[in-house]
């Protein structure tokens, strides 16, 4: 059986009281060799915190200590908080009061212990709204999109049930941060990356590294896909990937901001995409034109002007005589 280098041991527990009685009394002689002690075993931050806050309960001897980086030189760190002087009894006495309170704490609940309740986060059609994690994380909700979060100790777990988000992963490399759509798995620690969940499946990297991990079909075993910044692993949703690695287009990445840069993109996508975030449909007569490519800037949140854009390239008339319909048709 392998040693757990990361678990609390006694011995840890009897030198973290020690340490509380040294940043009592001399805290800015000891403060490095706490910090060095602390990054051999980074579970011992907690572990001293802890400690130090039940004294501070049981006495008010002082303020919580944030600690610096490891092996930090520097004169009077900010983060040393100056102790009232206390004499060894009432240091040994608090400490002892702090251990009682520390040792009959009630143990966590299986809920508090393990996952918590995923929070859910939901956007309207026409809606874009970012929200923050617990974590520090950031993410943002394009239109008509639904999230649900998990965090625990040691996992950040999402699920995209629809729609699309781009996530702003705070870097952690102890919880992995995962998201989950469309049978496929994407990993990061610290990242930023769309992920969409419509009639296609895309993950689009646009800073750092992912891993995708594509669930099994019934021709292929379930496999995993590295991404490089700029690249978008895109599939059918419900069908099998065949060639899912393809480089991003500069519009891609824009959806957050509103105006997009179409560079030669097809004209049915411009109004697929218009259309998400529109009670109101844009319709082609016929069809056909939504192959023409179109080179604009355009905002794509706005219905309207994606109409009159759409209308003055390609010479086109719009009838609103009907509700919730702009029918873009040729000139008579």
């Amino acid at each position: 059986m392998t040693e757990d280098h990361g678990a609390i041991t006694a011995q840890d527990r009897r030198a973290a009281q020690k340490w509380v009685l040294r940043m009592l009394d001399e805290p800015e002689r000891h403060a490095q060799s706490l910090a060095d002690w602390i990054s051999e075993k980074p579970a011992r931050r907690q572990l001293y915190l802890d400690l130090m806050n039940d004294v501070q309960a049981a006495g008010h001897a002082g303020g919580v200590l944030d600690l610096p980086p490891p092996r930090l030189q520097a004169q009077k760190p900010w983060w040393i908080k100056s102790v009232p002087v206390l004499t060894a009894a009432s240091i040994l006495g608090l400490l002892i009061a702090a251990s009682i309170l520390f040792q009959t704490r009630p143990a966590p609940s299986p809920q508090m212990a393990g996952a918590e309740t995923p929070a859910a986060f939901v956007t309207k059609v026409g809606e874009v709204r970012t929200v923050k994690l617990a974590d520090g994380s950031q993410v943002v909700l394009d239109t008509d999109t639904a999230i649900s979060v998990a965090m625990t100790p040691d996992r950040r777990d999402i699920v995209l049930k629809r729609g699309r988000a781009r996530f702003i992963v705070a870097h952690d490399a102890e919880r992995p941060f995962s998201v989950k759509a469309g049978g496929m798995e994407v990993r990061a620690t610290g990242t930023v990356f769309d992920v969409l969940l419509r009639n296609n499946v895309a993950v689009h990297l646009i800073e750092g590294g992912v891993e995708v991990e594509l669930a099994s079909q019934q021709t292929q075993p379930a496999r995993k896909i590295l991404l490089w910044p700029g690249q978008i692993l895109a599939f059918s949703h419900g069908h099998e990937p065949q060639t899912p690695v393809i480089p991003a287009r500069r519009s891609d990445e824009q959806w957050v901001n509103g105006v997009k840069s179409f560079d030669n993109v097809p004209i049915r996508e411009v109004i697929a995409e218009a259309n998400s975030y529109s009670d109101t449909r844009i319709e082609l007569m016929p069809a056909s034109l939504g192959d023409r490519e179109i080179f604009a800037d355009i905002h794509i949140r706005d219905i309207e002007r994606v109409a009159e854009a759409i209308s003055g390239f390609l010479d086109l008339d719009i009838d609103r005589t009907e509700k919730g319909r702009l029918i873009l048709s040729p000139r008579k």
